[in-house]
Order: structure tokens, then sequence, then C-alpha cells
């Protein structure tokens, strides 16, 4: 019998901290007929130019990176002989 009484206590305890809210009739019949409502559903493609073109400035900032590197360890190699 006690088992029964744990989740009778709990939900009164949650009764008396919770007060039901009551929406506007109007709320309900706008919810109402926008739930009834067929929505149309487009698939966008995704945009491939902005994909190859992030991956190419990604391959030239790498590539400049990769220049100033060398030509800076160059001029140290040249200094120290």
């Amino acid at each position: 019998m006690k088992n029964y009484q744990a989740p009778l206590n709990i939900e009164d305890q949650l009764e008396s901290f919770l007060h039901p809210v009551l929406p506007p009739d109007d709320f309900i019949s706008n919810l109402q007929e926008r739930l009834k409502k067929q929505t149309i559903i487009a698939v966008e493609r995704p945009d491939y130019l902005v994909l190859i073109l992030l991956v190419l400035s990604g391959l030239v900032f790498g590539a400049i990176l990769f220049w100033m590197i060398q030509s800076i360890v160059r001029i140290f190699r040249k200094g120290s002989r």
C-alpha cells in the first residue's frame, strides 16, 4: 500500500506548486487553424560555391603562409653562415 502513496504524494506536491494556466480562446483557435493547415516544405540545396571559395581561400592562405615561413627560414640560414 505504501508504494501507491508515494506517487500520490508527489502528485499532490506538484499540484500545490504548479497552477494550471488557461490560454485565451483566440490563441487556441489560432493554434488549431495553424496545425490543421498543410505546410509547404522546401528542401534547400547546399550552396557549393561558398564551400569551394572557402576551401580555395584556405589553400591560398596556407600556400602564402608556407611561402612566408620558408622565406624567413632562408633568411636565418643565410645569416648564420
